[in-house]
């Protein structure tokens, strides 16, 4: 019977065991062939620890004895410290051998007292010499006693004297039945030095002997980690990339940060992680093993800590201020303690971040500014310098001066080089910085806001640039400035429309003076797709716009800005003067603000015409546009085309790969709800198709939280929920939410985006016996779409005469031609719903050829869409109108006939003869007649036995 003892076994994993299966299953192997010898070998946190704990669970082991000892950083170690403890806790294994064991165990009484009563009398003391070797052999005799036994040394570094030359004695020669496991870090000794047992690790077999490196964590491996740490099924990508960044893989790292994440309580997110707190643990670990090391080397770790990057060894030098000879030695050893790693070939830095930042809290700050301004100097005559690794070094150094004027040249060079997401961290960084003076705050606000406006900003950008309105500093034209950008970005990205244009409307209001700005503003505020005031009011303000610009002096990207929201709201209202103006729009210019209006206008126009169905012209602009900004994009503006690019594959069919590129717009959007708002409807609209309601009813809450004051996209979620309304047969859902919508769409004045609404509508008053309702709404539309360009309206208003029509032969007539339009336009799916819909109305004529007509090209669209189920009941309907074999009809006896067959499955899973009617496009009474014959057959009493059976 086996045994496990010793302190490390008691304490339970703090997290899954991940990324070191293969390194198990080795020391596995090792452990059950003694004499054995597995040595772990690893960086401080690499997880030496938690492999030998996981080997103490392995099936492999089981029924032998396991025993564990570690050593401790003491100044003056106990003598034999682990070994006496891993043995102090057997007292059941040696009441089982005492009466077997050699007299020279009896020299362990004075270092075991517990086990003095079965251990054999003390041999007479000798010198010290003698004294040790009977110890040697007393514990080798014991341990062959207790054998086969598997001795686990964790932190052989910290080993005293004794203890290392008593390992050794074990190993030279092998101890039979023995099984030595040894965790150490190489770095903890001396330069040159190696373990105790590595001598004994050259003289045993292949088959015998380990030797394991540790290294840390590959980023996938972080991320099942963080998982489990978290408690979640997974974590995104960014996430566990982010994590691996901030702590190298290192697991005790991971844990430590994760730990200080919990307790902060934020979602798994990668910009999170600039929250947490250096973990106490490490940063005491880290100063700990600083002052071991001695003054230099802090000095040359304080240098590299600073410098926050790979350093040389001049540069390490300058930095410190140490004599070179000094700074040469210094590297040495903490290389040599894994305090700094040599990361490229003569440069050296600290192991991740976290341990970066652990160094840096403790520097005094007096030392600290004296080693910025040495970095500054240092980096500011370099031609490669880095802008915002200068600016932050000047202001850590205390130069208030040259940290503003190197941080004005970081934000420009961050913004030439597309990089927005660092133009906006330094910008904000430095406007919530009370040392700024006011004149650079000013200068730097309205940077902030131009780069918001175009790049994906966060919260925290809002609320900076809404203080920095609030609190008074911002006059004039910066003001104005200020707030028409913070205005695009709460219409843009933050989703808060009315916000937004009220931000837009002081600003034109404030720039009386400034028409170049105040035209901006006004041509803002003509987009279609922003907020519910009746589009009327946006044509005024393209009026005021155009007559503002008009004011100014040749400008031709404001001429643009103009021209551009002036195209989006002839696209948006599906206005026929829009092709001729965009036909004659051109597809390049030289100038490179010209070029971004040019790609912004190809954008905002191809998104317009995906709302009104025209699906290859919006491709088409989208691609003139990408192609436009392929050298210097705005992450807003390619945003906005891959939502767009999201919602005409949905609508088109194109579903390949749009969960997963929908997925990763949502997560890119980060903190601009709105931005995600087309990936969110795509995939209800997806889902709805494929029949997964529930799913589709959360994608539409989703959609319908991130933009609710974007009026075609409100109008498109109502659309959606009313036809999940009828799906479930609540029609006065379906009816009420058709009324709300209408209220929103007439507020509107722009009906081509109700192509969606008006049908699911009319069926909804029709349901509710509301048909004047329907009659007039039909008549309303019709009037409210009359010459525009709007495919997917011109198809709705026929698919809406199809519903009121009295006639059965004009029904299957706008059937036909609705199906038609659909699948022209192309919107696959709703075709095939409308075939399905046209083969009802000519089974209702006695039409069959058309009848069988509609349900084949319904099911080749279903099937070609990967609708199976869809496909399946189509397919089961056409077959009653395919030409009968020749051989005449057969006959089944007492068995049930396929149609038998069919009408039973469906009973089984619980639907009414109404139900399994529409399914199987039969009447009621047809589908009665079938189930009392299968009642019959199968000598049944009641419809409940089906389910049984």
């Amino acid at each position: 019977m086996g045994m496990t003892v010793g302190l490390s076994a008691a304490r339970p994993p703090r997290s899954v065991f991940v990324g070191r299966d293969a390194e198990l299953a080795e020391l596995a192997r090792v452990a059950v062939r003694p004499p054995a010898l597995a040595l772990v070998e690893g960086e401080a946190g690499v997880g030496k620890t938690r492999l030998v704990r996981e080997l103490v669970r392995r099936p492999e082991l089981a029924g032998r004895t396991v025993l564990l000892g570690c050593c401790q950083p003491m100044r003056e170690p106990f003598p034999y410290g682990p070994v006496v403890d891993l043995l102090r806790d057997t007292a059941p294994l040696l009441s089982r051998v005492a009466g077997t064991l050699s007299p020279i165990v009896g020299a362990l009484r004075p270092l075991l007292p517990e086990l003095a009563p079965l251990l054999p009398p003390e041999p007479p003391r000798g010198d010290a010499a003698a004294e040790r070797h009977k110890v040697f052999r007393a514990v080798r005799d014991l341990l062959a006693a207790y054998g086969p036994v598997i001795v686990v040394i964790d932190d052989l570094h910290w080993a005293d004297e004794g203890t290392q030359d008593l390992l050794r004695f074990l190993m030279s020669p092998p101890t039979a039945n023995l099984a030595l496991i040894a965790a150490y870090r190489r770095e903890a000794y001396a330069a040159g030095a190696s373990s105790v047992l590595e001598a004994a690790h050259r003289l045993l077999s292949d088959d015998n002997t380990t030797l394991l490196r540790l290294r840390p964590l590959a980023a996938t491996d972080v991320g099942v980690l963080a998982a489990g740490l978290l408690g979640t099924r997974e974590v995104g990508q960014d996430f566990a990339a982010a994590l691996h960044h901030r702590t190298a893989g290192i697991p005790f790292v991971i844990e430590e940060v994760l730990r200080e994440f919990r307790e902060m309580g934020a979602e798994p997110r990668s910009h999170a992680l600039d929250l947490v707190d250096i973990p106490v643990l490490l940063r005491d670990t880290m100063a700990d093993r600083l002052r071991r090391l001695g003054p230099a080397v802090a000095a040359v770790v304080h240098a590299a800590a600073v410098l926050d990057a790979p350093a040389t060894e001049d540069d390490l030098a300058v930095v410190s201020g140490l004599p070179p000879g000094r700074v040469a030695r210094a590297l040495t050893d903490a290389l040599t303690g894994a305090v700094l790693f040599e990361v490229d070939t003569g440069r050296y830095a600290l192991r991740h971040p976290l341990a970066r930042q652990a160094v840096d809290v403790s520097i005094p700050s007096p030392q600290r500014r004296k080693l910025h301004a040495r970095a500054a100097e240092l980096l500011a005559g370099r031609p490669d310098r880095v802008p915002v690794r200068l600016a932050h070094h000047y202001r850590q150094a205390g130069d208030i001066a040259n940290w503003v004027s190197r941080t004005v040249a970081a934000a420009d060079h961050a913004t030439e080089v597309s990089d927005a997401a660092l133009a906006l961290q330094v910008l904000e960084t430095a406007l919530a910085d009370t040392a700024l003076p006011p004149r650079a705050a000013r200068t730097l606000a309205v940077r902030l806001s131009r780069v918001a406006a175009t790049g994906i900003a966060r919260v925290s950008t809002v609320d900076r640039l809404r203080e920095l309105l609030r609190d008074g500093l911002l006059t004039g034209t910066a003001r104005g400035e200020v707030r028409i950008n913070l205005g695009r970005l709460l219409m843009n990205q933050a989703g808060r429309v009315e916000e937004g244009q009220g931000e837009i409307e002081m600003a034109v209001h404030d720039l009386a003076d400034r028409p170049a700005l105040a035209a901006r503003g006004a041509a803002a505020l003509v987009l279609p797709t922003f907020g519910w005031r009746p589009i009327s009011s946006q044509f005024a303000w393209l009026e005021k716009a155009t007559k503002l610009a008009a004011a100014v002096p040749r400008d031709d990207e404001l001429a643009m800005v103009v021209h551009a929201n002036r195209l989006s709201l002839l696209a948006g209202t599906g206005d026929p003067r829009l092709r001729p103006l965009l036909d004659r729009l051109p597809r390049s210019s030289r100038s490179p603000r010209v070029r971004r209006q040019l790609a912004r206008a190809f954008s905002n126009v191809g998104d317009s015409l995906a709302w009104t169905g025209h699906y290859p012209t919006a491709r088409s602009l989208l691609q003139i546009s990408s192609t436009l900004m392929a050298e210097t994009d705005v992450p807003y503006l390619s945003t906005l085309r891959t939502g767009t690019g999201l919602r005409i594959d949905a609508l088109t069919g194109n579903w390949g790969t749009l969960d997963a590129d929908a997925a990763h717009l949502i997560e890119q959007a980060g903190e601009m709800p709105s931005l995600a708002m087309d990936a969110l409807l795509a995939l209800a609209w997806v889902a709805m198709a494929r029949g997964d309601r529930d799913a589709a009813g959360r994608y539409l809450d989703s959609a319908h939280a991130a933009a609710q004051e974007t009026a075609p996209l409100q109008i498109a979620v109502s659309a959606a929920r009313v036809a999940l309304a009828l799906a479930r047969s609540d029609v006065a859902a379906a009816a009420v939410g058709a009324d709300r919508a209408l209220i929103r769409v007439r507020a509107k004045e722009n009906w081509v985006w109700a192509a969606d609404l008006v049908p699911q509508a009319v069926r909804a008053f029709q349901r509710a016996g509301r048909d004047a309702d329907a009659v007039s709404l039909a008549d309303e539309y019709a009037a409210g779409v009359a010459g525009t360009d709007a495919p997917a309206a011109a198809a709705a208003e026929v698919l809406v005469r199809a519903y009121l029509a009295a006639d059965p032969a004009q029904a299957l007539d706008g059937y036909l031609q609705a199906a038609a339009a659909y699948a022209a336009l192309p919107q696959p799916h709703t075709a095939a719903t409308v075939h399905e819909a046209a083969a009802t109305a000519a089974i209702a004529l006695g039409d069959p050829a058309t009848a069988l007509s509609s349900l084949t090209a319904a099911v080749e669209a279903y099937a070609a869409l990967g609708c199976t189920r869809d496909a399946d009941r189509c397919r089961r309907a056409s077959r009653r109108f395919r030409p009968a074999r020749p051989r005449g009809r057969k006959g089944y006896g007492d068995e049930l006939s396929p149609r038998e067959r069919e009408v039973v499955d469906l009973v089984a899973a619980g639907r009414t003869n109404r139900q399994i009617a529409d399914e199987l496009f039969l009447s009621p009474r047809t589908v009665e007649h079938h189930v009392a014959r299968a009642m019959r057959k199968l000598n049944v009493a009641s419809r409940a036995e089906f389910e049984r059976d």
